[in-house]
């Protein structure tokens, strides 16, 4: 996966790494709750052999498991990982916003926190469940939720999220204004280009708060104009879309900027949310599909959980 090679780098962990499909390096730091022998409840050592059993499935033995920690509790300092990767863990995790605080905590300033979540249909059983909202997240940080105080309800590090991208992002700008830290969005991608069974985002550390939009906007508009700074452009529609990401200009000013610097697929997907912001504007349409070749299909997803609504 191209996104994750560039992105990556230095000293980082990936929380549950699956032998079959690994995202981060392999020098990473392997984190998971249980190695087969040692665990951090009783719980985890049932769910490792099912993962053993999963994982031979896929014809793999087990990844190797370099730390037992929770992954909202992890053991390093304040600032000394360059990333942390995780796909397919976001949605065990019932507490997300306390598991974005404490990614933020380890990283370093810029430092990379690097997801994937299942769409909705990656697993038959959450196909006909409903969509976690924002106030769901919020509430469940707001109670401290964990795997323990949800039994017996739930099963224990169950899917406890059905996510679609949007909510995700919703949840990226409640995050900064809420002040529980501050992200900068730095990648998204509608179908992750791994698998392709799930939904990209890719968060940065900003390491300081971001301009307000009330500067940011009118900074944007002319540095479109200018034409002359792409990175620099980009880096303003990022900045905006981090604290409101309904802006839909902001995600054709990234797109654009995207394209000048030669990365098509930041540009495409870019597109691809201001579309599914604006799906009847005529100019975002012929744009997508100069981009791709192809037509705009509103994401299944979307359309599903938009018709529950009705």
């Amino acid at each position: 996966m191209k996104l994750a090679e560039d992105l990556l780098r230095g000293r980082g962990v990936e929380l549950g790494r699956a032998a079959h499909n690994p995202l981060a390096p392999y020098d990473c730091i392997s984190v998971a709750p249980s190695d087969g022998v040692n665990a951090l409840e009783p719980e985890d050592l049932a769910d490792y052999q099912v993962y053993v059993a999963e994982q031979r499935r896929c014809g793999q033995g087990p990844a190797r498991v370099d730390c037992i920690a929770e992954a909202i509790a992890l053991p390093f300092g304040d600032g000394e990982l360059d990333y942390v990767a995780s796909s397919h863990v976001l949605e065990h995790l019932p507490d997300m916003f306390g598991a974005w605080m404490e990614w933020e905590r380890v990283l370093k300033p810029g430092g990379i926190n690097f997801m994937i979540v299942p769409k909705r249909f990656a697993e038959p059983t959450d196909s006909s469940r409903p969509i976690t909202h924002l106030d769901d997240l919020v509430a469940a940080r707001e109670r401290r939720d964990t795997p323990r105080s949800l039994l017996p309800g739930q099963p224990w590090r169950s899917h406890y999220h059905v996510f679609i991208l949007q909510v995700l992002l919703a949840a990226l700008n409640w995050y900064n204004a809420n002040q529980l830290g501050c992200w900068l969005l730095e990648a998204v991608e509608e179908t992750d280009s791994k698998v392709g069974n799930g939904h990209t985002l890719v968060l940065r550390k900003a390491g300081q708060s971001l301009p307000g939009l009330e500067q940011l906007v009118p900074e944007m508009i002319g540095s479109f104009r200018k034409g002359d700074d792409f990175a620099q452009l980009a880096l303003l529609a990022r900045q905006i879309l981090s604290q409101n990401f309904r802006v839909h200009d902001a995600w054709l000013v990234w797109s654009l900027a995207e394209e000048q610097l030669g990365n098509k697929h930041a540009a495409l997907e870019a597109m691809t949310q201001a579309l599914i912001l604006q799906p009847c504007n005529g100019e975002f349409r012929q744009r997508y599909q100069q981009l791709s070749g192809r037509d705009f299909v509103y994401p299944l997803s979307l359309v599903d959980y938009l018709a529950r609504l009705l």
